[in-house]
């Protein structure tokens, strides 16, 4: 009994000389707990704020009619496509909503669904300014053989200004 009591003895000693420190547990193995905890409300979700889809449009005029908004949508990236929006028309886009503005009718928001996107649109000024028309080169040149007099220079009395003449090419 005694050298049983001894072996168990050096036993115990071995196992304690040969076992380390106690390691401390990871944070993650309680997570569950906190996340899933009836005690704690839940964290909002995050919402990302998500892009205009129709931040290539700009909108080139709006009218309201019986049935609906009458409504031009002008591409920013090609001005020379548009999109016109009928009420009451099969359309891919559609007036949602407008907001119209107490002050300049320029400040006007509408709101427009395209297919499962919805964005806003509004006036653009750059969209929306006048472009004047090139001026003409004057057709021809006048006949070198007649003499045209200078603007500004008085004609004799009983005289007619020529008529410049004009000859047409044989083909």
């Amino acid at each position: 009994m005694k050298s049983s009591m001894t072996m168990s003895l050096w036993l115990g000693i071995a196992a304690a000389a040969s076992a380390g420190a106690p390691a401390q547990p990871t944070l993650t193995r309680y997570s569950q707990l906190w996340i899933n905890s009836v005690f704690t409300t839940k964290p909002d979700p995050i919402i990302e704020e998500q892009a205009n889809p129709l931040e290539d449009y700009a909108l080139g005029g709006i009218s309201k009619l019986e049935d609906g908004y009458y409504a031009i949508l002008l591409n920013k990236k090609k001005p020379d496509d548009r999109v016109v929006i009928y009420p009451g028309r099969k359309n891919e886009f559609e007036v949602i909503d407008v907001k119209w503005p107490t002050g300049s009718w320029r400040d006007a928001v509408v709101t427009v669904r395209n297919g499962s996107n919805t964005g806003t649109v509004s006036f653009d000024e750059t969209l929306l300014a006048v472009k004047t028309a090139p001026t003409a080169a004057p057709q021809g040149r006048p006949n070198p053989g007649v003499k045209l007099p200078t603007p500004g220079t008085p004609t004799p009395p009983g005289t007619r200004t020529p008529r410049p003449r004009v000859v047409v090419p044989k083909k």
